[in-house]
């Protein structure tokens, strides 16, 4: 017997039959195994190499699609030129000094918009963080102003609300009051648009403290009445309550006559049926 050899142990671990070619398969089984750990320690030294995201396109995220911008609705009309004002002011302003606050433009287009976008020509600003790009719109349609909610929530409030408005020329103007209804009234997007009055010729944007109004011959609503007027009524003497007063009683007249006259022209009919059935 010659001397022992010793045995491969990758030959024996791995059940590899002996020879030329199961050596060397062996060998390369066993360097891939030794590699395979080393690979994994390195790659997780410095993390995987991800190919970087692209920048974003918009700053802002938007999670819905933006509304088109608002176009006047079809039978607008510009109204009387010079008839009609647009004033705006500021609350905190107006109670310290109002000759001073009020700012005013006349209004010669047939359609205004409101709202904090300094992009579009011929808006409204107003820069409160609770007012929309577009937040509302002002319209003359039929002889008449109408306030339509766009993209936000508008207030339409009575004049009686605010005692310190005043005019482009510092004047007090001619003050409208009603004797029902309410002084404040919210506008939805999805609501339809709504006739500014005399009384009713206030609005705001949102939580704005800005308020804008309109001077000039607004349409009455009824009920409407100048404030000297309606003090008059309510007390029932002056001469404009006297006026009121006389107005009611002749009507009451004039109906009293006419369901007099028709009481009369029934019982005619009646008799004259009653004598043509006694001939028969």
């Amino acid at each position: 017997r010659g001397p022992a050899r010793p045995p491969t142990r990758c030959r024996l671990r791995l059940g590899l039959p002996r020879g030329r070619a199961g050596g060397v398969r062996g060998a390369f089984l066993g360097a891939a195994m030794a590699y395979g750990p080393l690979c994994q320690c390195a790659f997780m030294s410095y993390g995987p190499r991800i190919q970087q995201k692209a920048p974003p396109l918009n700053l802002v995220k938007a999670i819905w699609d933006k509304k088109p911008d608002f176009d006047a609705p079809q039978g607008c009309e510009a109204p009387p030129p010079g008839a009609f004002m647009l004033l705006s002011f500021d609350l905190h302003e107006a109670k310290t000094d109002p000759a001073t606050a009020t700012r005013s433009m006349p209004l010669d287009d047939k359609c205004l918009v409101f709202g904090s976008s300094q992009n579009h020509d011929g808006q409204v600003h107003d820069g409160h963080k609770s007012v929309s790009d577009q937040h509302c719109a002002l319209y003359y349609v039929k002889g008449k102003w109408h306030v339509k909610a766009v993209n936000g929530t508008t207030y339409m409030e009575s004049m009686t609300l605010h005692p310190w408005l005043r005019d482009a020329e510092g004047a007090a103007p001619k003050r409208w009051t009603s004797q029902g209804g309410r002084k404040t009234e919210a506008i939805m997007p999805m609501d339809p648009k709504k006739r500014l009055s005399r009384e009713m010729c206030v609005f705001r944007l949102g939580d704005s403290d800005r308020r804008f109004w309109i001077s000039g011959p607004l349409p009455l609503k009824e009920g409407e009445v100048e404030e000297a007027g309606a003090d008059a009524a309510r007390g029932g003497g002056g001469a404009g309550g006297g006026d009121r007063r006389k107005e009611r009683d002749r009507d009451r007249d004039r109906g009293e006559k006419a369901g007099r006259r028709e009481k009369e022209r029934r019982s005619r009919t009646r008799s004259r049926s009653r004598s043509h059935r006694r001939r028969k």
